[in-house]
């Protein structure tokens, strides 16, 4: 059934086929560029397939149309840059304002590699849009400083980016910047592991050792997270001494047992680790949101954590953070 909530997440590149569909046809009537209306027909027909494709596949097909989309945009825009003059058409800037759009809304979770992709194709773009035009040498060189220029600055938009969405004590994901990534996650039916972490005894840290030991502590519980994980993988402070961690799913729990048995050295001296973990899995055949996800992942550490209590209750004037 068609229905505008099935392209939601295309909404923009909808609205901006309409923009260049009703503009081109405004250019050709005024005389600004000179193109056959029969193209220009056929184009059009393209692009309104397209838009029945998003309609009918966009709520089971995320990840290809992922891909799917801009490519073909990028098909057009040749085309019209080939009708309309080749090294001449005014039109060349629609692959800039490709490349602008596709830098600007994947910079989030990118990473070089996609970037580097993107300007590929967007230097593809230009010369195949100039493909039989004896000046094409000239153009091609003019436009690959300009596609090099963007890629400088996409380069340092990621960076600063990437900066800002780090939580500064620990230098892992702050919560908003996680649970994006968690989102985008579920919505790409990607399965995998959630581990939610709860630091033991923390209050007892800060008490007996200052709070700068207890900043020492986080860190350290940081830094051990990101090293039983992969590059891709997700390390989340949460809030406080909670930590999320989002892996391939059936490989975490084993991982994040090592991470408390060794204690952390501080300024302060050696302070033993220890923490409560629950994890879950998250399967594309389940359809949980986020916020069901977390509470399940949250349920899963209190069960831990109770019973740990009931096997073990804890002795009478015992700290959970020791000097060793």
């Amino acid at each position: 059934m068609l229905g505008w909530p099935a392209i939601e997440k295309w909404r923009t590149g909808v609205i901006s086929r309409a923009i260049v569909a009703v503009a081109v046809a405004l250019f050709n009537l005024t005389g600004v560029i000179r193109m056959e209306w029969h193209a220009y027909a056929a184009l059009l027909a393209v692009a309104v397939l397209h838009l029945v494709l998003i309609l009918r596949a966009g709520p089971r097909a995320w990840i290809w149309l992922d891909w799917f989309n801009p490519i073909l945009d990028l098909g057009i825009i040749v085309l019209i840059v080939q009708f309309t003059g080749r090294t001449a058409s005014p039109l060349v800037i629609l692959v800039y304002l490709w490349l602008f759009a596709m830098i600007t809304m994947n910079v989030q979770y990118s990473s070089p590699r996609i970037v580097g992709l993107l300007l590929t194709l967007g230097a593809l773009a230009f010369a195949a849009g100039a493909v039989g035009d004896p000046g094409w040498p000239s153009y091609a060189a003019v436009h690959a400083m300009g596609v090099s220029m963007l890629g400088a600055t996409a380069l340092s938009l990621m960076g600063e980016r990437r900066r800002n969405r780090l939580d500064p004590l620990t230098q892992v994901l702050h919560r908003g910047a996680g649970l994006e990534h968690l989102s985008e996650w579920i919505r790409r039916r990607e399965p995998f592991d959630l581990a939610f972490i709860d630091l033991k005894g923390f209050k007892a840290i800060n008490d007996a050792y200052g709070h700068p030991t207890g900043d020492e502590v986080l860190q350290a519980l940081a830094k051990r997270l990101r090293a039983i994980v992969r590059a891709q993988d997700l390390v989340i402070r949460y809030g406080g001494d909670e930590f999320l961690v989002a892996g391939p799913a059936g490989t975490l729990a084993s991982r994040i047992d090592r991470v408390f048995e060794q204690p952390v050295a501080t300024s302060m001296g050696r302070v033993r680790l220890a923490g409560d973990h629950g994890v879950v899995t998250w399967r594309p055949r389940e359809g949980s949101t986020l916020d069901t996800l977390l509470a399940r992942a949250d349920a899963a550490m209190y069960r831990m954590k109770y019973t740990e209590l009931r096997e073990d209750p804890p002795e009478s004037g015992r700290s959970p953070a020791e000097r060793t």
